[in-house]
């Protein structure tokens, strides 16, 4: 998590540092808005890596639970019937709901984050963001741009670990 914190920390900065460095034209997504919605991308999946790190760690420590047997139970998505053909143990079934519960809270934090980064670092009350997001499925050029960007990015990430 504190690598998350000094990542997120450098990519602001850089950031801000970027601002007034990238060209501005109203009518397309500027460099510096697609390496702002970047940047909030490699945030979102680094908070998605760390639930599934910590899922993990949850379930090496609970005794008598394997991550083979946690794959059986959670792809019954709690379901009663699908529960009982797999002989699920009430602890089991407790301990699946305790990890789902985590990881409910978990993703609500990063719909939070990723709506306020999405306000607030992209701009335009989230205009920018949906429409690059939008755009990034159709349009060659801008994906094209932003994989640059994002490539760049990864290599920062590195470097910073």
């Amino acid at each position: 998590m504190m690598k998350l914190m000094k990542f997120m920390a450098a990519v602001c900065m850089l950031s801000m540092i970027s601002a007034g460095v990238f060209a501005q034209d109203e009518t397309e997504i500027t460099d510096d808005q697609l390496y702002r919605y970047a940047i909030m991308q490699e945030v979102i999946n680094l908070m998605k890596k760390d639930i599934s790190t910590e899922v993990n760690k949850v379930i090496k420590a609970q005794e008598g639970m394997t991550g083979q047997r946690y794959k059986e139970l959670a792809v019954t998505k709690g379901d009663e019937a699908k529960l009982q053909a797999i002989e699920a143990k009430d602890w089991e079934i407790q301990f699946l709901k305790q990890i789902d519960d985590f990881k409910s809270t978990r993703i609500a934090s990063i719909k939070t984050v990723n709506s306020e980064l999405a306000t607030k670092m992209v701009g335009d009350s989230g205009k920018t963001y949906k429409k690059i997001k939008n755009m990034l499925k159709s349009d060659a050029g801008l994906k094209s741009r932003y994989d640059s960007i994002a490539v760049s990015l990864s290599k920062a990430k590195v470097k910073a670990d």
